[in-house]
């Protein structure tokens, strides 16, 4: 399973934060592997398709990589691995998520942190789905 959360990451879990920076790593190895494009989903979606949805936004991976990079070092995680973008020009795109898409993933993240209440951690310091909710719906 692959997710680009979207949301800021300043307001994500440790879990779910170095979740997505190894996620990015396998779409973007993902993409290397197998390069051609088809049947791209017009619109951000999660479960299938959400692979396909960025195989053609690899700025748009490679900008929100960096942007959880910084974030992890905030909270003392070791990251040492960048993103090279040495792709055809038709997979370099970026992307802007829009209201609906933030909705989607926010209903997602909820989910998941209420089937686990004592598990997701802040800078370290485990904190209860309650705290996440309010720093998701901000």
């Amino acid at each position: 399973m692959v997710r680009v959360n979207i949301i800021n990451p300043k307001n994500l879990s440790d879990q779910h934060l170095i979740a997505e920076y190894n996620e990015i790593l396998m779409l973007i190895g993902h993409v290397r592997k197998f390069p051609k494009i088809y049947e791209i989903p017009k619109d951000y979606c999660l479960g299938k398709g959400h692979i396909k949805f960025f195989k053609n936004k690899l700025l748009y991976l490679k900008k929100r990589h960096e942007k959880i990079k910084a974030e992890m070092r905030n909270r003392r995680f070791k990251t040492d691995k960048t993103i090279k973008l040495d792709f055809k020009k038709e997979l370099l795109n970026d992307w802007k998520p829009k209201k609906e898409d933030f909705a989607c993933i926010k209903k997602r993240i909820k989910e998941k942190l209420k089937k686990k209440p004592g598990y997701y951690r802040y800078y370290r310091k485990k904190r209860k789905p309650d705290f996440f909710i309010r720093l998701i719906d901000f």
